[in-house]
């Protein structure tokens, strides 16, 4: 029998001092998250895998509701930490090293639970969507942010070798995250495609790849990266010129318990 094929997995302790620089502001995704996750001033909200806490800093600073970030990288959490005490927002976030495959909280004490491109990171799915609806209240939402698959072939990144075959088998369809959900027993599960333009010099834009932008170009080892680049800046600067401008897509995958 023919063996399934493995992606490896992001060490995001390379990449924590970096990731904030090389990251787009969250600004224009989070009065969506607050929208679907029902998000009130009185609410009790579990930022899955919160990185370096760049959503829950912002949202500490939209709402007074109780702010909760669980994130496995100790370095990501150290990164956090250090962006939250000079931002104020300290006192307003718990910041808590786990896993969202075994989330360590009591039953029923979320109002909301949130992950924002982090559902593919996460070897068992099913058992992390389990565990959401496990904390969750009555009535509590789920709100998870991904990428869909059309999303991803239309993406700018396509024009970089390699990028996209990994994407498809790391990301998983909107159409599968919705069956799981209900597995998981989360009722009304709906899905909504969000769209942004971003436009940029071919030249930053080619920086921020070079950064190594999002996890997946992480995944190659630097003499594979720098060869794939060359071919993408190629790509890029012929296809582009000098200016760059494209759209990026978003899907919210929501649901109440």
């Amino acid at each position: 029998m023919q063996k399934k094929s493995i992606v490896p997995k992001t060490d995001y302790s390379k990449i924590a001092e970096c990731y904030d620089r090389v990251r787009s502001e969250p600004g224009t995704l989070l009065p969506h998250i607050i929208k679907y996750g029902d998000i009130k001033p009185n609410s009790k909200v579990l930022d899955i895998g919160c990185g370096t806490g760049r959503f829950l800093t912002y949202l500490s600073h939209m709402t007074k509701c109780l702010l909760f970030g669980l994130e496995p990288s100790h370095e990501m959490l150290a990164r956090a930490l250090r962006e939250a005490f000079p931002k104020g927002s300290s006192r307003r976030i718990a910041w808590i090293r786990g896993d969202g495959q075994r989330l360590p909280f009591s039953n029923e004490v979320f109002d909301c639970v949130y992950m924002t491109s982090v559902l593919h990171h996460i070897e068992r799915k099913e058992l992390a969507l389990q565990e959401i609806y496990r904390v969750l209240r009555k009535g509590g939402r789920c709100v998870i942010l991904t990428h869909s698959h059309s999303q991803i072939k239309r993406n700018a990144l396509n024009d970089f070798p390699g990028v996209v075959a990994i994407d498809l088998k790391r990301f998983p369809s909107v159409p599968s995250i919705k069956r799981s959900m209900a597995k998981a027993s989360f009722k009304s599960v709906h899905y909504h495609v969000f769209h942004r333009s971003e436009s940029t010099s071919t030249y930053r834009y080619l920086e921020r790849v070079r950064s190594k932008y999002v996890s997946t170009l992480t995944l190659f080892n630097e003499e594979e990266f720098q060869r794939r680049f060359r071919v993408f800046q190629e790509r890029v600067q012929r296809k582009y010129g000098n200016h760059l401008k494209r759209i990026i897509g978003f899907v919210f995958v929501e649901a109440s318990k």
